[in-house]
């Protein structure tokens, strides 16, 4: 089975998060995509997962990689792990309007409304095989009870104390995995 795991937004392999997961997990999948406009890192996303779909996978997401992960896992009946996922990137990416740069590559690029009203038409239904949500409820960006109110009763959720958005609890991220792949 695969593993894909996808960044945040203004993330990339090249992120912390990235590098634990690749110690732990040296076959997982780390694309580079656009995560400031949607209709490019639809296509780039697709182009990765598409060709996996046979052998099945795990999504991971963090953040809007966490809104990704889950829109592929609903579309194609696959299983994911969100961590502090941005379910409504419309509303959580408001803050960020106007000129970006990734905190690794320092690519530098532009979210404007339009970017924002997209995300809505990347929606799609169907069900995930299994979802695991972990959500931090010191997380400063996107509200602990945002993953209640999405995934209770449709998903584990794991809801640790403290933290913070890019999540310190890293231990629970290779633990879920590990458990997922196990089943």
């Amino acid at each position: 089975m695969n593993i894909v795991y996808l960044p945040g937004f203004n993330s990339s392999p090249a992120s912390e998060k990235s590098s634990l997961l690749q110690k732990h997990f040296p076959q997982i999948i780390i694309p580079k995509y656009n995560t400031w406009d949607p209709t490019i890192s639809y296509a780039q996303l697709e182009k990765v997962i598409q060709p996996l779909l046979a052998e099945g996978m795990l999504l991971t997401g963090s953040s809007l990689g966490g809104f990704w992960a889950y829109q592929f896992a609903c579309r194609y009946q696959q299983q994911c792990l969100l961590i502090n996922p941005c379910m409504h990137p419309e509303h959580s990416l408001r803050r960020y309007l106007g000129e970006v740069e990734n905190f690794y590559t320092h690519e530098q690029g532009w979210l404007g409304e339009a970017q924002l009203a997209q995300y809505a038409q990347y929606r799609f239904s169907g069900r995930p095989h299994r979802i695991t949500v972990l959500h931090e409820q010191g997380d400063e960006l996107i509200p602990y009870m945002e993953s209640v109110r999405n995934f209770c009763g449709k998903a584990r959720l794991i809801l640790p104390g403290g933290g913070h958005h890019r999540f310190a609890r890293t231990d629970l991220i290779v633990e879920s995995i590990s458990q997922m792949l196990a089943v």
